[in-house]
């Protein structure tokens, strides 16, 4: 059995507005959120995300496929990593009007009316990408912060 990594959490929201660029300002607020945090973390994952987008593009499961749509879309489901030293992993659903949905590898995405977005760390956690030898990915690697 592996031994998670844990310590106490600390919550950060924010709205983010119409027109702007989805994933920097993710990027922003978890770089801020580690940055800032009042212990050492080097960990940021998301809480809960809801919105609208009026843009994304995707990288479609397991494949090179990248796919853009432009049109009137509401986030149901916005889940992810965050780290300082490897950036992101991000992965999202959105509705279309009929009420149906599309997900995949979040590349990008430009806001639409809101986006109200809670971010966590952890205190003493630290995320890391490390080649995998089973999969040949850099994949996700949690340690405490002590065993860095």
């Amino acid at each position: 059995m592996m031994m998670a990594a844990s310590g106490p959490m600390r919550a950060y929201a924010v709205r983010l507005h119409p027109g702007g660029d989805l994933v920097a300002a993710m990027q922003g607020v978890a770089e801020d959120a580690m940055k800032y945090a009042p212990y050492p973390t080097a960990s940021a994952f998301v809480l809960t995300a809801v919105g609208s987008l009026e843009e994304v593009t995707l990288r479609m499961a397991n494949a090179d496929a990248i796919k853009t749509y432009r049109e009137h879309l509401e986030v149901v489901s916005l889940v992810g990593t965050f780290s300082q030293e490897e950036g992101k992993h991000l992965h999202i659903t959105v509705s279309r009007a009929d009420g149906s949905t599309i997900g995949g590898h979040l590349l990008n995405g430009r806001i639409y009316s809101t986006l109200e977005l809670v971010l966590g760390t952890i205190e003493g956690v630290a995320f890391e990408r490390v080649k995998d030898k089973k999969t040949g990915y850099r994949e996700l690697e949690v340690r405490n912060m002590g065993e860095c």
